[in-house]
């Protein structure tokens, strides 16, 4: 691998690790559209798929997988430091204890749910992907159609474990219904939105490693 992929990877896993840990920080807020309750990390969560569909591609299946663990470890760190931090005694005077506590004392489910959904749809997503690419028909020569075509896929893994373990319970049948619905399309609608985007993104990494 030369330089220009080293300093590439080192990059992506960084952006990976830290729009999950962005992601589970935004998850906080759930917010409402058109009367749907939506956690604040679907904004973002499509970067996911895209860094991870980008690290597939130029650096195979097996180093993806170890971005995904990374990312993974780095996330659970995170977590227990803001626990440890909250557990500390308050120095006296500052009055934001509470506050704190609630917006970085994650509730359990939440983050279970965000990491175990980005590991499971991650892995899936990148074996699907490496499956398209050593395909016949347009999903081997069209990066965009296997990038779209697998997050399709791992999608339902993420939506689908995601919500069950963070809002099972939690919300309505019918609200949680609609949020796990809701989340998929939204997130997948985000994606190709933004696809154009991806394609360029893809095309300049490719000239910069060849150059």
């Amino acid at each position: 691998m030369n330089e220009k992929k080293i300093k590439m990877l080192v990059y992506m896993t960084a952006l990976s690790a830290g729009t999950l840990l962005i992601s589970n920080l935004a998850a906080i807020k759930l917010w409402n559209l058109a009367g749907i309750a939506v956690d604040g990390g679907l904004v973002l969560f499509p970067l996911t798929y895209i860094l991870g569909d980008l690290i597939v591609e130029f650096f195979g299946k097996k180093n993806a997988q170890t971005v995904v663990y990374a990312g993974f470890l780095i996330n659970l760190i995170a977590v227990a430091v803001f626990y440890v931090v909250i557990g500390l005694p308050a120095f006296p005077g500052w009055e934001m204890q509470n506050e704190y506590a609630m917006v970085l004392g994650f509730s359990p489910r939440i983050i279970f749910g965000s990491l175990v959904g980005f590991v499971l749809s991650n892995l899936f997503n990148n074996y699907v992907f490496e499956k398209m690419r050593n395909s016949d028909g347009i999903m081997g020569r069209s990066f965009i159609a296997r990038a779209l075509g697998s997050s399709a896929v791992a999608r339902v893994l993420d939506s689908g474990s995601f919500e069950i373990i963070a809002f099972f319970g939690v919300l309505p049948l019918n609200e949680f219904i609609k949020q796990a619905v809701f989340a998929y399309l939204l997130g997948m609608g985000l994606e190709i939105i933004i696809s154009p985007l991806e394609v360029l993104i893809e095309k300049g990494l490719k000239r910069y490693v060849e150059n």
